[in-house]
């Protein structure tokens, strides 16, 4: 293994004999068979912003922890010890030696997160809770499923067809290049906190489908999107060769938020996408905000195809390098 850098950890009396935990650097190949398989190439010439801590017993790859990082945030995306030598304390030390080599590299947040359909989720969580991460918190919602059936069952749901009978100033029109005016809404609504980066208008701009992308305006003021764009795979069987749209971004105004009219504008969007891609096309959105995933869970999960919940774990890690709970 090439570029192995020693991490300053005390193995644990109960751990396995000839256990070693090192940062991997350069060919980690040998460890690819720990890890999702779509890494293996990342393992192969690992290089930043990739982070590896990989534990051996005996010479021979037994864990895994990898991750990136990112302007000071360390993200964890695999955690793995083998088969046979599970319930030895390894996770623990490799979630540890992991955490301490990214803030020797500049992270002052770790986070990890992991689908309920990741069949060590509970493993994972009790893992890293062990070593002082936060317990799970639900941090995202996804919902995929058939245009026609949802633009159906939003267009029945009372509040949402009387909003939509009586918009109360509001229009829902196709999206557009904004112009002057649309520009200076835009920054105000960018500059708002629940705004998040990766919904800006701007953000993969020449991939919107403008057929089922709708700019919501209020009085002819623009006060919010749904943008929509091909999306590149669905992780559905039996759909992965119909037509799909990914909303991947949506925001209003925060001040409008009681109104509604963000699901009256993805059912506006949703009709385009029947009208444009055929009713059995595939549409896909994720959220990160509370009342909206509860609303997901409650109304979009009887009607779509899949739901797929997103949990979160953090830490801020120890100032004092080697300080990590055993």
């Amino acid at each position: 293994m090439d570029g192995i850098d020693r991490v300053g950890l005390a193995i644990a009396p109960s751990a396995v004999a000839r256990l070693d935990i090192a940062v991997l650097a350069g060919n980690a190949a040998a460890f690819a068979p720990l890890g999702f398989p779509r890494l293996a190439p990342v393992l192969a010439r690992l290089s930043p912003p990739w982070l590896a801590v990989g534990a051996r017993v005996g010479g021979v790859p037994a864990g895994l922890a990898l991750g990136q990082i990112h302007d000071g945030e360390a993200t964890l995306l695999s955690l793995t010890v083998a088969r046979s030598l599970r319930r030895r304390g390894i996770g623990r030390l490799l979630a540890a030696g992991w955490e301490e080599a990214a803030v020797a590299a500049g992270a002052v947040r770790l986070r990890a997160g992991f689908s309920e359909h990741l069949p060590g989720r509970a493993a994972l969580a009790a893992t890293l809770s062990a070593v002082g991460w936060t317990p799970p918190r639900l941090a995202q919602v996804w919902a995929i499923g058939e245009t026609a059936p949802m633009v159906e069952a939003v267009g029945r749901w009372p509040s949402v067809a009387g909003r939509l009978r009586d918009p109360d100033g509001f229009a829902f029109e196709a999206w557009r290049t904004p112009d002057a005016a649309d520009r200076a809404a835009i920054a105000a609504l960018a500059a708002e906190p629940e705004h998040l980066p990766h919904m800006h208008p701007d953000i993969r701009a020449d991939h919107v489908v403008p057929a089922c992308s709708v700019a919501v305006r209020r009085h002819g003021a623009l006060v919010g999107w749904v943008l929509g764009e091909r999306a590149e795979r669905v992780p559905l069987d039996g759909c992965r060769d119909r037509p799909a749209i990914h909303y991947r971004s949506a925001y209003l105004a925060r001040r409008l938020w009681h109104t509604g009219m963000l699901v009256g504008a993805y059912w506006h969007a949703y009709a385009r996408q029947a009208e444009a891609f055929g009713p059995a096309s595939i549409a896909m959105f994720a959220t990160v905000f509370p009342r909206m995933m509860a609303l997901v869970r409650r109304r979009f999960a009887p009607i779509s195809l899949r739901v797929d919940e997103t949990f979160e774990m953090t830490r801020s890690p120890f100032s004092t390098m080697g300080a990590f709970p055993r």
